[in-house]
């Protein structure tokens, strides 16, 4: 949990019995999820109108998420005159509410005493009341029956056992970066797939021979890989999260975080395989820089699993990015361990190589931004 965006004052968590809210004990502002102000009676109306504006992508982007880290959309809400600016989370679906602003919300007035008929508007807010409540069991259930994405392509990476975004992060700006690379390499495949073997020897890279042609085989070996299936694989985790981590990071950043985790797990691989005059081909290690930026970032980012057992058991189950990531590290580990050995034919070292890299960077970024954010305010 990140500090306070006005004050970088770790927030303290309360419990209340409408659910979970996080308060600044410095300067009194609250951190509070929609689900939350929806039973505490805040109107439909209002959270209906908030919730488009931050939508919308003119809104100005200020204070970062303590969650998530995202920047929040700057929104002003009118209510019986008066003018609330609000933060508010897309992603986690919070708002931020400085000093005195949470009672300022407008709430679904009491409904009169059970002896006194119920006049229209009453029966209708206690209709939407009803309706919020039926949604939120709605969504439990869905969390506990499983969950069935909307997209019949969603199938497809599913049987093969990749996941897909639940809920994607929003973008503020088209990935061109992401898209140039993934064509790039689906292009060098279509020219070399034909013969593999002598592209392969020629620019992959071999531990042995590190620097040959200058190191340019540290490079060239990014956008080498052994089959259709080994590419397309890599392919569709590079544009499933790539695109979210560029946006964040900037298409600058972005490249460097990406050569750099290959760089990085492609010199561990030739430090620890004791096979050192085999090559090495892919962009795997770069893409797991991608994924562990990812889920330090967005840790509560939504993944949805298929687990099936021919059409005997099928389900949908959804896992967060922070656990997902975690158990990822772990079976890397467990495959280096493996590969020292000099057994496999996949580099679980430069995987790991990659995702520590992504982690680091997600973690220094996260708390450079956060002094900057902390400095300006204090400024």
């Amino acid at each position: 949990m990140a500090g306070c965006p006005r004050c970088n004052v770790r927030l303290i968590k309360r419990k209340t019995p409408n659910g979970v809210v996080y308060g600044c004990p410095n300067c009194g502002g609250k951190h509070v999820a929609l689900t939350v102000l929806r039973k505490v009676g805040a109107t439909r109306d209002f959270l209906n109108r908030v919730w488009l504006k931050a939508r919308e992508r003119r809104a100005p982007r200020m204070l970062r998420c303590p969650h998530c880290g995202r920047r929040m959309a700057r929104i002003v809400a009118e209510h019986a005159g008066h003018e609330l600016s609000l933060d508010l989370c897309t992603l986690c679906r919070a708002i931020w509410f400085d000093s005195a602003e949470l009672e300022s919300v407008p709430k679904i007035p009491p409904p009169p005493p059970a002896e006194a008929p119920l006049s229209p508007k009453a029966r209708e807010q206690l209709a939407i009341m009803k309706i919020t409540v039926d949604e939120e069991i709605r969504r439990e259930q869905e969390a506990a029956s499983g969950y069935a994405p909307p997209e019949w392509w969603h199938w497809i990476p599913g049987i093969f056992g990749m996941p897909i975004e639940v809920d994607a992060p929003q973008r503020t700006s088209r990935p061109y970066a992401t898209w140039s690379i993934a064509v790039l390499t689906a292009i060098v495949f279509a020219t070399t797939a034909w013969n593999l073997k002598p592209a392969v020897e020629q620019w992959g890279f071999v531990p042995a021979l590190a620097f040959r042609y200058g190191g340019l085989t540290l490079l060239a070996s990014f956008f080498l890989h052994a089959g259709i299936f080994h590419l397309a694989s890599n392919l569709y985790f590079f544009l499933i999260f790539g695109d979210n981590v560029e946006d964040h990071l900037g298409k600058f950043y972005f490249v460097l975080l990406l050569f750099g985790s290959h760089l990085a797990g492609t010199m561990l691989h030739a430090a620890y395989d004791p096979r050192g005059l085999i090559p090495v081909i892919g962009a795997s290690a770069g893409i797991c820089g991608v994924l562990g930026y990812y889920a330090v970032t967005y840790p509560w980012a939504r993944l949805g699993f298929l687990f099936w057992i021919f059409v005997y058991y099928i389900r949908w189950f959804q896992v967060p990015a922070l656990v997902l990531i975690g158990l990822y590290l772990f079976l890397q580990i467990l495959g280096a361990l493996t590969q020292t050995s000099g057994a496999g034919d996949v580099s679980y070292l430069a995987h790991l190589g990659g995702l520590i890299v992504g982690i680091v960077v997600a973690m220094v970024v996260r708390f450079v931004r956060a002094r900057e954010t902390a400095r300006a305010l204090s400024g």
